[in-house]
């Protein structure tokens, strides 16, 4: 459970969702995991209620081939619980070359039965340092048909050990019911030294008139300053309503590590995207997000994480920063090789106070291969 990413994952498991399938490049080593747990809202009185159960089910030969099941059970009205989602993904390998990874979400629909809401499927094919990703996004039409919603063609092109150039490109369908080019997303990735990284991206996106424009450039620079430790810039230039690109967002993210193996860790954004009138504005940005984290080890094997949110009212941006919300996480260790976690967030309420918005508790056991 030790993180060896920014501690701004805290908060992603919040969402207790399938994984992403782009997310899949940093998988674990080969481990067949299952876990159950619940998420509680607040409910009709002062007492947080349950409002649904989740199990995940994990079986990972290596991160070609795996599968994982994520399903979410709810109270029935009539006692018990029913399957309100599922969410199962698979990867497998067809030969050297080539591997497939097929998402597929299941969803209540308005009879009560589990019938399929999304697939998203992914054909990959390597071709010596060029990796070629072609992704499809199915949704039901209105007579429940799948049909593409959206096609993503992915390039990534290791053009030598310290450059990594990728080309994404997404398509949707025109009024025509024909395919177009509607994004395209170049990027570039150097290492220049055993400790800097620099990412530079552009965004080219269609205009009304079918021509494509570019609306965004982003750069980003990463220096590693030791175990577990780095600090990172990232610029965005965004155009504003008259095609100009402008520096729209900042941000600037640390963590650190102590000898003990404590970690601390901050993102700072910067913006002028606080509202439709500031975004075209002329003059500087403004600090209207603050997130902070420490992750810290206990002798008996636990793992304690707390994680503040703090954002700008941009109603009343004068006011400054102030703390929205609160995550805190704790994971035990249980006989057997199982865990236990254990996640609280607060909410800043419309009176000021902090109250429990959402808790969730979770078992997990592991079994590595």
């Amino acid at each position: 459970m030790v993180l060896s990413r920014p501690l701004l994952l805290v908060a992603a498991y919040l969402l207790w969702g399938g994984t992403p399938l782009e997310a899949q490049s940093d998988r674990p080593r080969p481990v067949d995991r299952q876990s159950t747990g619940d998420i509680y809202l607040p409910g009709g009185s002062e007492r947080l209620s349950s409002l649904s159960t989740v199990s995940k089910q994990q079986r990972l030969a290596d991160e070609r081939n795996y599968e994982l099941t994520t399903t979410f059970r709810v109270p029935s009205i009539n006692g018990g619980e029913v399957i309100d989602r599922e969410v199962s993904e698979k990867s497998w390998e067809i030969n050297g070359h080539t591997f497939k990874r097929e998402r597929v979400v299941r969803s209540q629909d308005s009879s009560g039965r589990l019938t399929t809401s999304e697939v998203v499927s992914e054909d990959h094919t390597l071709k010596g340092n060029v990796e070629e990703i072609q992704r499809s996004f199915f949704r039901p039409d209105l007579n429940g048909k799948l049909v593409p919603q959206s096609v993503e063609n992915e390039t990534i092109t290791k053009v030598s050990p310290s450059e990594t150039q990728t080309s994404h490109a997404i398509y949707r369908p025109s009024p025509d019911g024909e395919f177009a080019l509607a994004e395209l997303v170049e990027s570039t990735e150097r290492r220049l030294n055993s400790t800097t990284t620099v990412m530079e991206s552009q965004r080219q996106a269609q205009e009304p008139s079918s021509r494509m424009a570019l609306v965004e450039k982003v750069r980003e620079i990463t220096t590693k300053s030791g175990e577990g430790a780095f600090k990172k810039e990232r610029q965005v230039h965004r155009a504003d309503d008259h095609g100009r690109l402008i520096l729209t967002d900042k941000v600037f993210e640390t963590q650190s590590q102590s000898a003990d193996g404590t970690r601390k860790y901050q993102r700072v954004l910067e913006s002028r995207n606080l509202t439709p009138l500031t975004r075209n504005a002329e003059g500087g940005l403004v600090i209207s997000e603050r997130v902070t984290g420490e992750e810290r080890k206990l002798a008996d094997g636990s793992i304690e994480s707390a994680l503040r949110v703090e954002t700008i009212d941009p109603v009343n941006a004068a006011d400054g920063l102030k703390t929205t919300q609160i995550v805190t996480e704790t994971s035990h260790p249980l006989p057997n090789g199982q865990f236990r976690i254990e996640r609280t967030v607060k909410s800043r309420d419309v009176n000021g106070n902090y109250v429990v918005s959402q808790r969730i508790s979770e078992v997990v056991s592991a079994k590595t291969n």
